[in-house]
């Protein structure tokens, strides 16, 4: 198993102990204490508790029918030119680049994360950290679909637990292929209460907000791996907002009409 870990993940992996058992015709594998290893021998990732599902179909597929991992703290981080890197494995999205990581995670049939913790670092933007406490992540994956939901509690001057899905199709000739450069689809985002001037850091508004609270709902359209369109549904008080160039030449002039043509700064 190590073997084959290492070979589908592309890092030395090591697996603290191992037991197995059977109940009808899937039989579970469970995983303590797993490592995955830099190039320096170091521990670049650390998995308390790993269980996999395995069936005839998973077998001939090199994969696992569903795999649940337990507790693990993760490391995300986007480079400067967009590469995405957990733990040091990279997940390419460059066209061209192939990525043996990101092929075998969206082929697995179904992947459920429970109770981790997440630093997410955007060098691409300069934002601060974000630590992400508590998040349930559910992947599932089909010959060309990738459906994924994203649970998570954000720091307490961020607001309250938030949920994100993701539906998405590869291309046809792409059924396998991880790179989500290629996926077309739709995104949801649901915060109850949230600090928007936090949120500015890490997500595209449309609007320069110094400050405000409240509730938001977005949804994105996806294309190629890139947001082309999208709606949202927002509650705030206590607004403090500059609005872009594209917002306020839809914006504006109605509210100037509702004021009687007076000028509004």
């Amino acid at each position: 198993l190590e073997a084959q870990a290492a070979r589908a993940l592309g890092v030395p992996v090591r697996i603290g102990a191992l037991s197995a058992r059977t109940e009808g015709l899937i039989p579970s594998i469970e995983l303590l204490d797993v490592t995955l290893l830099d190039d320096a021998g170091r521990s670049a990732m650390r998995l308390p508790r790993v269980v996999v599902a395995l069936s005839p179909r998973s077998l001939l597929q090199g994969g696992f029918e569903q795999l649940y991992i337990e507790e693990p703290v993760l490391d995300v981080r986007r480079t400067v030119d967009g590469r995405i890197q957990v733990a040091g494995l990279e997940f390419s999205s460059q066209p061209g680049e192939g990525n043996a990581a990101a092929d075998w995670l969206f082929s697995q049939g179904e992947v459920f994360v429970r109770g981790g913790m997440l630093r997410w670092t955007d060098e691409q933007r300069g934002a601060p950290e974000l630590a992400l406490d508590k998040v349930d992540l559910l992947l599932r994956n089909g010959n060309w679909h990738h459906h994924m939901r994203l649970d998570a509690t954000p720091p307490a001057a961020w607001g309250d637990r938030f949920t994100v899905v993701g539906l998405f199709r590869a291309p046809l000739l792409r059924a396998r292929d991880g790179n989500w450069k290629h996926w077309n689809g739709q995104v949801f985002a649901n915060f109850a209460r949230v600090d928007v001037s936090q949120l500015r850091h890490h997500a595209d508004l449309g609007v320069d907000v110094a400050r405000g609270r409240g509730a938001l709902r977005a949804w994105a359209d996806v294309q190629r791996g890139e947001v082309v369109g999208g709606a949202a549904d927002l509650a705030l008080a206590d607004v403090n907002a500059t609005l872009g160039p594209e917002l306020q030449a839809l914006v504006l002039p109605s509210i100037q009409g509702r004021l009687g043509g007076r000028r509004l700064n």
